[in-house]
């Protein structure tokens, strides 16, 4: 058996009402997952299930508290629980919405066999994992379920069988108390030289609390051809900006629609920040943990704003949040006693959040199995709107994500048709080009 108490960080997702910024963590859980066309072979899944818990510590680990003090807890490989049922979309919704027991682990899965399609459902405690190791562990399942399927024995071990410290008790390493000094120096004179005609502007709330099939949390899904995919990729090379800056631009864009008034208003980007390339040595994205930060791109946007010089704009305090180390030194400063001013900057809102995977490759499917789409969900009542975005095989996936209690079906209808607009805008500038 080997433990390790949870890092101040990591404790947060196990908590109550917990935060991180304006997003609150505790509890929440990660769903990730396939949806295909074919019969998925119950018994090679659970085997592949196995696997990964055996290759992987936080996955077969469960919390326990001891003299006041949590910790990861991880014995000897065990069988993840698999539920299988049937089930499709609105059953899919449904599972999303529900509160989920960790007693019994903190790695699961779930099984939905529909009429025409079925679905893979990895459900994963967030304070274990980020989005990136999240679909890094579904590429390894479908590997190894592809692998057996095929009759061969992929290697058991190929991944991460130590139980490494919290992502911000590894910045200690790297990131020193100084250097957290002066950020927090920073902040608390930009917070001194502030207007309050410079704070930004979140969307109104108009929520009711109706969401997809009986719960309150919701998407809306947005897909790209491969062409348009790679029309996008063009335009932002062509502008000398970043695929997720020109995303960030239309999500604004788009949202400025929502509010009121002629001419430019402040909003603000959320982005999820991966802290992986900042630790020392760096911690590879199939390893499971979460190595999740975020940081804010503010902007002024008008109602008929250009996305990519928006885009431009986002690329710009980008590339300073990066090389200023933001996503770091935020992560390290949220641990420490701060000053209320300094806690309300860091806990604003933003109008909308982008989770920005990158590129995936597709996935190995066996014989038998279609691939339709990769579906992700990671959401908490009272969450500000985000966007997951991520390519799998060539194809470019939004999801627009957000709580109906906040923000109603409606708008976020409209949000959703706004950036798909914008989108099309983009990749038409590329055809033409």
């Amino acid at each position: 058996m080997t433990a390790r108490p949870l890092s101040p960080f990591e404790s947060g997702y196990f908590a109550a009402d917990a935060r991180l910024g304006s997003v609150p963590v505790g509890g929440m859980p990660l769903f990730i997952g396939t949806a295909v066309r074919g019969k998925v072979d119950e018994h090679i899944l659970r085997r592949v299930l196995g696997e990964l818990a055996a290759g992987h510590v936080l996955l077969r680990s469960r919390v326990d508290t001891v003299g006041g003090v949590a910790r990861f807890v991880a014995g000897e490989p065990v069988m993840p629980t698999l539920t299988v049922r049937e089930g499709g979309v609105d059953e899919y919704w449904e599972l999303v919405n529900s509160p989920q027991d960790w007693a019994a682990g903190l790695f699961r899965a779930v099984l939905l066999r529909g009429v025409r399609e079925s679905r893979i459902v990895l459900v994963i405690h967030h304070g274990i994992s980020d989005g990136r190791s999240a679909f890094a562990l579904l590429e390894e399942m479908w590997r190894r379920y592809a692998a057996h399927a095929a009759g061969t024995e992929p290697p058991l071990h190929d991944s991460d069988d130590a139980l490494l410290g919290g992502v911000d008790e590894l910045l200690a390493a790297v990131v020193g108390e100084a250097e957290v000094d002066g950020f927090l120096a920073h902040l608390a004179q930009e917070i001194a030289e502030a207007s309050p005609a410079d704070a930004p502007h979140t969307m109104p709330h108009d929520g009711d609390g109706v969401g997809d099939a009986g719960g309150r949390l919701a998407l809306r899904r947005i897909e790209l051809s491969p062409g348009q995919t790679a029309e996008l990729v063009e335009v932002a090379r062509g502008r000398g900006i970043s695929v997720n800056s020109v995303l960030a631009g239309a999500a604004l864009a788009a949202v400025r629609g929502e509010l009121a008034g002629d001419g430019p208003i402040p909003l603000m980007c959320g982005h999820a920040a991966d802290l992986r390339p900042d630790l020392s040595p760096p911690v590879p994205v199939s390893t499971i943990l979460n190595c999740a930060s975020g940081a804010g791109t503010p902007a002024l946007v008008d109602r008929d704003a250009d996305p990519l010089a928006v885009g431009a704009v986002v690329d710009a305090t980008m590339r300073v949040l990066r090389e200023s180390r933001f996503p770091a030194l935020f992560m390290r400063a949220a641990q420490r006693p701060l000053a209320p001013q300094v806690a309300a900057m860091l806990s604003q809102p933003p109008a909308i959040a982008l989770s920005n995977m990158g590129r995936l490759p597709a996935h190995p499917m066996p014989d038998g199995l279609e691939f339709v789409r990769d579906e992700v969900f990671a959401m908490a009542a009272g969450m500000p709107p985000k966007m997951t975005i991520f390519t799998v095989g060539g194809r470019l996936t939004v999801q627009v994500e957000y709580d109906t209690a906040e923000h109603s079906h409606t708008r976020m209808g409209r949000v959703a048709e706004a950036m798909s607009d914008r989108l099309a805008r983009v990749t038409r500038v590329a055809v033409r080009g």
